[in-house]
């Protein structure tokens, strides 16, 4: 019998007991958002998904037949989803890693500090830190749009396997595959991710053209942020954004391109989605169990 440290939340959600519906829900609603949003890019798109996903979960625990842990029978719900989904406006332009690269070299624009200096209300130290904090979401949503270069199976693999950095054996099982075909999706994705990052990412080699900073001015403009600057204002109205500085080009180290999806920030959804989810679900679940 397979050990799973979610087998008494199970047990309590199949006996409805609210307290464990609730808790399965905050529990994995951030793992859900999360790979919604990397696989999605957008946080709106992200925050529909994830309350998709919950709810299919929730509906179908009864046809849970454990045969996995049921964190993995979760991300394969999630992962069977977020694949299938209607393609987004952004994927609906059939973004390729060619079409990336040439906004990338046509967008570079030297953005100096003093730019953003409001001479009534910011000091330079403010105004350094308002940057800074500005490059972080630029590379947040210039990488999470790179993903947006690889087919939906390859981002998939590349997402489970690089960033959340599960085991091919679990990783073959949320994508319906065996370990060694889950391997080879991760492997070619890890190509293209490598070579292109390896040769525009400045965050990857400090040589190379592409600068967050000389792109704010660029993803301002067009919106490309906005939805992550706002998403990271409703965190720290709400207490939950935890300060994270942007990557820096590093003199020495080449980074892979995996280290770059994970040291970013975790971004978590605008609304905990449990009364919405509680809502939906009211007529066909036993929430009010005890």
């Amino acid at each position: 019998m397979i050990e799973d440290p979610h087998s008494s939340l199970l047990e309590d959600c199949l006996k409805g007991k609210t307290k464990a519906l609730e808790g399965l829900i905050q529990f994995f609603q951030p793992k859900i958002f999360s790979l919604a949003l990397k696989f999605l890019w957008n946080p709106e798109d992200a925050e529909d998904a994830t309350q998709e996903i919950l709810v299919k979960v929730i509906t179908n625990l009864g046809g849970f037949r454990r045969e996995s842990k049921l964190s993995t029978w979760i991300y394969k719900i999630a992962s069977n989803h977020l694949i299938n989904v209607k393609k987004s406006k952004i994927e609906m332009k059939q973004i390729h890693f060619r079409s990336i690269r040439e906004e990338l070299h046509k967008t570079q624009s030297p953005y100096p500090i003093q730019a953003s200096i409001d001479t009534q209300t910011l000091t330079e130290e403010e105004s350094t830190s308002k940057v800074s904090h500005m490059v972080l979401h630029v590379q947040v949503a210039c990488t999470y749009a790179m993903l947006q270069g690889l087919t939906r199976k390859y981002r998939m693999a590349y997402i489970l396997g690089d960033v959340f950095s599960i085991s091919s054996e679990e990783g073959g099982m949320v994508m319906g595959v065996r370990p060694d075909s889950f391997r080879q999706l991760l492997s070619r994705a890890r190509n293209q991710m490598e070579v292109f990052l390896g040769r525009e990412c400045n965050l990857t080699n400090k040589n190379n053209p592409c600068q967050c900073k000389n792109r704010i001015r660029y993803a301002t403009k067009v919106g490309r942020i906005k939805s992550y600057l706002n998403l990271s204002e409703q965190m720290k109205k709400d207490g939950r954004w935890n300060e994270i500085k942007p990557l820096l080009p590093e003199t020495i180290k080449i980074r892979k391109a995996a280290e770059i999806f994970r040291n970013q920030p975790t971004f978590l959804p605008k609304k905990n989605q449990l009364e919405r989810i509680r809502t939906l679900l009211d007529n066909s679940f036993p929430f009010s169990a005890r």
